[in-house]
């Protein structure tokens, strides 16, 4: 009796160690990956408890910030346009603008100007036009930082940062 005891004791505890091993990270945020818990009432009704989403940490791919001056050349060809810069992170362009001499910016022109970049690279889930020049600045050092190779991960937080600050929607 007691080694059926000392057995179970034994499962009980492997199974207490293997439920906590599979606690989440705490570097985990929400994702879109859903997770379904179902049970059987014994009745051979199925019950669904309510859905609950995870996120996971970005991954390495996930931080990068690229350059996409093909992009910003295209843009700074509009009429409108001095210059511009694009600096491009999972899918998403962001897009810095000093318009010409005389040249009001409005939301029509910064749809203009989205639609630019959409029109030469399709790629872009999302595009945000910023024509702030304290933004324009900023791009800008960390387009200088990009071609000189800095690490990312030095830049890439105070980028997020950033972004959020200036398109506070951007997700």
């Amino acid at each position: 009796m007691s080694k059926i005891l000392q057995l179970s004791m034994v499962v009980l505890l492997m199974g207490s160690l293997a439920a906590c091993g599979t606690n989440r990270n705490s570097n985990e945020t929400a994702t879109n990956e859903t997770v379904k818990d179902e049970t059987t009432n014994g009745a051979n009704e199925t019950v669904k408890d309510e859905e609950t989403t995870t996120e996971k940490t970005p991954t390495n791919d996930e931080h990068k910030l690229e350059l996409a001056d093909d992009v910003a050349d295209k843009i700074a060809k509009m009429e409108e346009v001095e210059k511009a810069n694009v600096i491009v992170t999972n899918k998403n362009a962001y897009v810095a603008v000093t318009l010409k001499e005389g040249v009001n910016g409005d939301k029509t022109l910064e749809d203009k100007i989205a639609d630019q970049a959409r029109a030469a690279n399709a790629d872009f889930k999302n595009v945000y036009v910023s024509l702030n020049p304290d933004f324009v600045k900023q791009m800008n050092e960390y387009g200088e930082k990009i071609r000189a190779n800095e690490p990312i991960e030095g830049i890439f937080k105070e980028f997020s940062d950033t972004v959020k600050r200036v398109f506070p929607d951007a997700r």
